[in-house]
């Protein structure tokens, strides 16, 4: 199944019979079948006609809406999930503390894990990063015993730690200061904010598909509109999946200061480096890795799902939830 991104700005999508058309100034730019896509992403002005809006709602096709400058705002939802007695479950295990701090610290000590094994890849170039490694897996061992609210503290001293680290691991032209999110002040920190929002599209489209309500979360504070399960479930794939990616387009030069604007407020990928990123972001989504219990291997985005679904089989007492730890 595919994912469309829609990049080019004052695209509109058509539908014609089965397929799917994008078109600007009535010239066709792309066509693909409604039955090959399982996600279509908006970035910036695209316009969708009502007939497109209906078969992407029929077929239940996963339809999300990004600002140019790669920030989340919103999906087309079809009918939500019909499971209720799975919701129904879940609300009644969230009145749970034990079950609550159970499963943060899976989530905060499978993030700090992979953010460890991140750090010691890089460091097979002698970047001299042994005590950054150890103090990562020093504070994943405290997560074993701590409540909501030392996990996040540990998470935020993890986070300090990691992203030192993860600057050496960049070339030496490129200068890594440290994690800003919003606006993003450079081109690293921009890649950063743009694959973490992407990998939030993938596992809150996990969740809508299992029929889980995204918005209630263990780790990730319960706020107004929040989707704060997204947040918690997310976690373990950041280091492993966006991390990576970004080490990879930086050092292998797939992506150059050329495909960067630099605006009032914040550094943003330009078109070209847009459909860039996303090539790249696609081929990791799809790239295979061996799941250690079936012993077979599945993609990323395949992961994500079971995942999410290993999370369902807690909620209704069927085996515990682990986050994924690579090796």
């Amino acid at each position: 199944m595919a994912v469309f991104y829609a990049i080019e700005q004052g695209l509109v999508l058509h539908k014609n019979g089965q397929r799917l058309l994008a078109k600007k100034e009535g010239k066709v730019k792309k066509a693909i079948h409604f039955h090959t896509l399982e996600q279509v992403v908006l970035i910036g002005q695209i316009g969708l006609t009502p007939a497109v809006i209906s078969a992407l709602l029929k077929r239940n096709i996963d339809t999300v809406f990004l600002t140019k400058s790669g920030r989340y705002l919103g999906r087309l939802m079809p009918m939500a999930g019909k499971n209720i007695e799975l919701r129904l479950r879940q609300f009644e295990r969230f009145q749970d503390m034990n079950f609550r701090e159970r499963i943060a610290r899976a989530i905060v000590k499978g993030k700090v894990e992979n953010q460890r094994l991140l750090l010691r890849r890089i460091n097979r170039k002698g970047l001299g990063l042994e005590d950054t490694i150890l103090r990562l897996k020093q504070l994943a061992k405290k997560t074993e015993e701590a409540d909501i609210a030392s996990l996040r503290g540990i998470e935020g001293t993890a986070a300090r730690f990691y992203f030192e680290g993860l600057a050496k691991g960049f070339n030496e032209d490129w200068q890594f200061k440290g994690r800003e999110k919003r606006p993003p002040k450079d081109p690293l920190n921009a890649l950063l904010s743009l694959g973490y929002t992407l990998l939030f599209s993938n596992v809150l489209c996990a969740i809508n598909l299992v029929g889980l309500d995204p918005y209630l979360g263990c780790f990730h504070s319960i706020d107004y509109g929040r989707p704060a399960l997204a947040f918690d479930l997310m976690e373990e794939w950041r280091a492993v999946i966006v991390d990576a990616l970004v080490l990879s387009v930086i050092n292998r030069k797939v992506i150059s200061r050329d495909n960067f604007a630099i605006e009032e407020e914040g550094v943003y990928l330009s078109s070209e480096g847009w459909q860039k990123f996303i090539t790249q972001f696609e081929r990791k989504m799809n790239e295979k890795v061996t799941h250690p219990e079936r012993e077979e291997k599945i993609s990323y985005r395949a992961y994500i799902e079971d995942q999410v679904r290993r999370f369902c089989r807690d909620i209704k007492g069927e085996e515990e939830y682990k986050a994924v730890v690579f090796r």
